[in-house]
């Protein structure tokens, strides 16, 4: 079947036909007649009817060769969609070595691909009437140009007959292959040309595109193009296809990285697996029908393929790299890669590289191999003479030479490296902090290593520090704990930690580090002067602030107290019985260092404003023999027979939750005499706390019970407690700290629920607005976006953009994580709704009314909303198509449901096996693209007849012998009828030969006579169709021009509005 081409009316050739039209009418109404008097008397019989038989999948046979077509077709168009596309993949299914093609596919939403500078689609189309149109090897006439498809194997006959390929295609061949880079999201397309003739050079051009093995549009039925074409590559003026020189046997490559982006994801394909690049060689521009002589694309392979499938260098000693005088051994392997066995010799060599220079080293043979077969070639080689060099290497290469009739040259060959082994060089020592530490404290540094080769890293080698007094080389490692290695990589390093005895002279100290690599080979000491300084540790006095504080004493006014400085005094290198301890306050009366005690008398009791005791205290002074130091030590001074507190340690607990502690252990309590009575009659009340917002507490009996306010909260808090004995009070601080736990980040999702995109739709969002951390500043979040579909999401760490987009519809989720600096991450999945034509329903949605469907009359048809939807931008495809010669004859528009006209092209109503279908586009009123998911068909009907019943019976022996006379004249008749038709038919074909009828045509300036006259349409011979019309324009928005009909503005139009512009 083939859809005619629609063009602007041109001159026509056109023979006066009349007369020889009504006589093959008369005739066909004879034979009609005839048949009808034969089978008349059959009504009798049981009606049977024809099964339906399927058509049975056809396998071509491969001419031996490479075979190129070219392909354009329409969505609209149903011979395309229904045979022409269909073919093309079922001979491509069946022959994928042999055969490629390239497809020019007119799209319902991008229209035709831009395909200049090559123009390629004209260039088919030149001798074409409709589509679709098929051109083996770029042929415009002949069995290998194809107008019109039926069947789903209409290409097959003529690919298996050599798809008109040029003579010399076996001279020739082409390797392609394509590489995908994923950090770039470019495609390297790589081609290599070879001839295989006797000429000593040819000249031949690469026709090269970039198509969809499985195209991203589809047909109005839903079957998808296969090889649609997306661009071009071509030269480096970007002004036509690249020429080459080949000359015998000498591969010419040709490279080009181009976008994945120019492809899109289809039928089950990622963008890389349906990145589909085409090649061809042929003799000549694109400017001019030329010869093909053979082509390719990612399914084809060569037949004849000798190459290196591996080259590998071991040293055999086991090591990475090499030392001067090691021993390599060096081992290639040989594959046939191709389809066929490989018997016609060749030599294997190894060779050392010195500059561009191949020095051998050794060669054998090359056996007999059968397909898929390898042959090893070892051989020694002694390094002794290699010249060592930091971060070097030294080249070897492996080549296959002698090969008879290989197709591709480019693995002939394979080079390896061997790495030179070095020792490394260190570097200095970093310390992580201040380089001035007190004895008994610990100090790190980070190392590492220069390796000088490309054997080593940090991580497979190993250091070796040492320390010693500033300027003496004593040097020892006991201080040091064994290294740790940090980080990966570039960042890989090795921590060393010291730690100082209390014992240790005090001053400056040097390091010295070497380094050993994976060899054993070792480095040179690296000394590291006065890398840093030991110094006395200072006695202190303790407090709240200090995590070792054991709270404030409490003692009784105008009593000797006892108090143990443990928990009260510190020394970080001198035990509490070497210091010495003295005051100037006449409260403090000596030190006891032998029981680790200071013993105090408190004259009186310091009462607030509130009759509270209020805490007294004493400046200490303190040496260690090297330091001294000084500080105030608190007391709490209390009433004789009143409550007393022991010290209690700080407490703490996690943010968010919550602690208890018994008070009875810290409690106790003398009577008037000074004797111990029981604390169980002491009440506790709660008297403050220093931060309400952080926690709140509560006093059940003697225990004190408190609870975290915040989840996130943190910190610390004092809390008051008073004790009471019915007779007297004493007061305790109890420092509670609430430890900070790290959280992880957490996202604001309320506004990213329910979200539908068209398909093609970006979809941007600043997530970084909405993400947040409790514990740390929000611009520290990692946040990471992904999705199934590689590309359609992207993220943006320094803008906090999400962007996403997909090409396909569907569900489509994608995962957020936020990640902090600690590791604490959380995720959330965000579901997209991706459509691209929601469906109006011709029921629930659409209901239409036709007034006629008969033969002969131009239906009119009305569309009616009846569902729930707004429609706007409303678009109505109608087509006319005949079940009987496969052919649709008439297409057009209307931009609103109607009521509108169908008028089929040959001006006289709908006729026999006439069908038409109608399809609807519109958007609705949220945007969203919206049409009809199946095309509505129906078919013209006969017209109803009355038949009048006969009036007199007849014998039934006469009407036997009538029936059979009538039979016979009718059958005679058929034949003799059937000789006149054709004779008529060849007089027609003769005679339109000779007559030329020019109507239709008009002057460019119509316009100066539309305004003198109206435009009158010369009368068209009888019984010639009009020429198809264009999809109907739309009006413009004065309305029909003035003395113009609608049938004139269908064909007109188009050129009325380009001329207006």
């Amino acid at each position: 079947m083939v859809i005619p081409a629609f063009t602007m009316p041109q001159t026509m050739r056109v023979t006066s036909l009349r007369p020889l039209i009504q006589a093959l009418t008369v005739t066909g109404l004879v034979i009609l007649m005839s048949y009808s008097g034969a089978f008349s008397f059959d009504s009798e019989e049981d009606p049977r009817q024809q099964l339906r038989q399927d058509a049975v999948k056809m396998y071509a046979t491969s001419p031996g060769h490479t075979v190129f077509g070219e392909y354009v077709g329409a969505h609209w168009c149903g011979p395309c969609m229904s045979s022409a596309s269909p073919s093309l993949d079922n001979l491509k299914t069946s022959n994928p070595e042999d055969f490629t093609f390239v497809s020019f596919f007119e799209s319902s939403s991008g229209g035709w691909p831009s395909d200049g500078p090559i123009n390629r689609r004209s260039h088919i189309m030149s001798a074409s009437s409709g589509y679709p149109t098929f051109s083996f090897a770029d042929k415009q006439s002949g069995t290998c140009y194809k107008v019109g498809a039926g069947g789903t194997n209409y290409y097959d006959a003529d690919y298996s007959a050599g798809g008109c390929m040029d003579s010399d295609v076996s001279n020739y061949a082409i390797v392609l292959s394509a590489d995908h880079d994923s950090t770039t999201d470019e495609v390297t397309i790589t081609v290599d040309s070879t001839y295989l003739g006797a000429q000593s050079s040819v000249s031949v051009y690469l026709f090269a595109a970039v198509t969809e093995k499985v195209g991203g549009d589809a047909y109005d039925n839903g079957v998808r193009p296969h090889h649609n074409f997306r661009d071009w590559l071509l030269n480096s003026g970007n002004n036509g296809f690249e020429q080459l020189t080949l000359t015998p046997n000498n591969p010419v490559q040709k490279s080009w990285t181009v976008p994945i982006s120019l492809v899109r994801a289809a039928g089950g394909y990622t963008q890389f697996e349906n990145f589909w690049p085409v090649v061809a060689l042929m003799d000549g521009p694109h400017s001019s029908y030329n010869n093909f002589l053979s082509s390719a694309d990612l399914d084809m392979i060569p037949l004849v393929d000798v190459g290196v499938s591996d080259f590998s260098i071991s040293n055999a000693n086991g090591n990475s790299g090499f030392k001067q005088g090691d021993t390599l051994e060096l081992r290639v392997d040989v594959t046939n890669n191709g389809v066929d066995p490989y018997t016609d010799g060749g030599q294997i060599s190894i060779l050392r590289m010195d500059g561009s220079d191949e020095v051998e080293i050794a060669s054998t043979g090359l056996s007999n191999l059968g397909v898929g077969s390898t042959q090893t070639f070892s051989t020694s080689f002694l390094t002794n003479d290699i010249e060592m060099v930091n971060l070097g290497s030294t080249s070897f290469r492996a080549r296959i030479t002698g090969l008879e009739g290989d197709r591709v040259a480019s693995n002939n060959a394979m080079d390896e490296y061997a790495i030179h082994d070095l020792p490394p060089t260190p570097s200095q020592p970093a310390a992580i902090s201040s380089t001035t530490i007190d004895r008994g404290s610990s100090i790190q540094f980070e190392t590492n290593a220069i390796p000088n080769d490309m054997v080593d890293d940090t991580s497979s080698m190993n250091p070796i520090l040492q320390y010693s007094q500033a300027g003496e080389g004593l040097w020892d490692d006991s201080w040091i704990r064994d290294a740790e290695l940090l980080g990966s990589g570039e960042n890989a390093r090795y921590l060393h930690t010291i730690d100082t005895p209390l014992s240790a002279q005090i001053g400056d100290y040097d390091l010295r580090i070497k380094w050993t690599d994976s060899s054993g080979q070792a480095s040179d000491w690296l000394v590291y002067e006065n890398a840093f300084v030991l110094r006395n540790s200072m006695p202190t006095v303790l407090g709240n602030g200090d995590s070792e504080f054991a709270g404030t004493p409490t003692v009784k006014v105008d009593t000797d107290e006892r108090i143990s400085v443990f928990g009260l005094v510190m020394d970080a290198e001198t035990p509490l019985s070497l210091l010495e301890i003295d005051s100037s306050s006449s409260s403090f009366i000596e030190w006891d260092p032998t029981n680790w005690e200071i013993v105090v008398r408190f004259s009186e009791v310091i009462l607030d404003s509130q009759g509270n005791p209020v805490p007294q205290g004493i400046q200490l002074t303190i040496s260690d023999g090297d330091d001294t130091n000084s500080g105030l030590l608190m007391f709490n001074v209390i009433e004789n027979g009143a409550p007393r507190w022991s010290p209690i340690p700080t407490q703490s607990f996690n943010e968010g939750s919550s602690s208890s502690l018994g008070l009875t252990p810290f409690l106790s309590d003398t009577n008037d005499n000074g004797q111990q009575v029981s604390v169980a009659g002491i009440s506790l009340e709660l008297i403050s706390i220093s931060d309400e917002s952080l926690v709140e507490a509560n006093i059940y009996g003697q225990t004190l019970n408190i609870n975290a306010l915040d989840d996130d909260g943190f910190g610390m808090v004092d809390i008051i407690v008073r004790a009471d004995d019915g007779n007297m009070a004493s007061d305790t601080i109890i420092t509670f700290h609430i430890l900070n736990v790290n959280d992880a980040p957490r996202i604001d999702s309320s506004e990213l629920e329910g979200i539908m995109l068209k398909v093609g739709e970006e979809f941007e969002y600043n997530l970084l607005e909405m993400v947040t951390d409790v514990d740390d500043p929000d611009d520290e979040i990692w946040v990471t976006a992904s999705n199934l579909v590689p590309g359609a999401v992207m993220f943006s760490p320094i803008s906090g953009i999400l962007s996403a987009s997909w090409q396909e519809a569907g569900q489509q989720i994608v995962s957020i994580t936020m990640e902090d600096r600690h590791g604490e991450s959380s995720s959330l999945d965000i579901t997209f709704t991706v459509v691209d034509d929601l469906p109006l329903e011709w029921e629930s949605d659409l209901e239409i009314s036709i007034d006629t469907q008969d033969y002969g009359a131009n239906p009119t048809v009305h569309i009616q909303n009846v569902g729930e939807l707004e429609l706007s931008e409303i678009e109505v495809r109608w087509t006319v198509c005949n079940s009987i010669t496969g052919i649709c004859h008439s297409v057009g528009t209307s931009y609103s449901l109607g009521p509108f006209i169908i008028l089929p092209v040959g001006g006289e109503g709908l006729g026999a096996g006439d069908y038409f279908t109608l399809s609807v586009f519109a958007v609705d009123q949220d945007g969203f693209d919206r049409a009809t998911q199946t095309q509505f068909k129906t078919f013209a009907t006969k017209p109803s007849e009355v038949i009048e019943s006969p009036e007199e019976e007849q014998d039934p022996d006469s009407t036997s012998s009538s029936s059979i006379s009538l039979l016979t004249v009718g059958i005679a008749g058929s034949a003799l009828l059937v000789l006149v038709a054709l004779a008529l038919g060849l007089a027609v074909v003769l005679r339109r030969k000779q007559e030329v009828y020019d109507y239709d045509s008009y002057e460019s300036g119509y316009e100066s006579q539309r305004q003198a006259t109206p435009v009158v349409t010369p009368p068209r011979p009888p019984g010639l169709a009009p020429p198809p019309p264009p999809m109907s324009p739309k009006l413009p928005p004065e309305g029909l021009p003035e003395g113009w009909s609608m049938e004139q503005w269908h064909y007109y139009g188009e050129e009325y509005l380009s001329r207006r512009k």
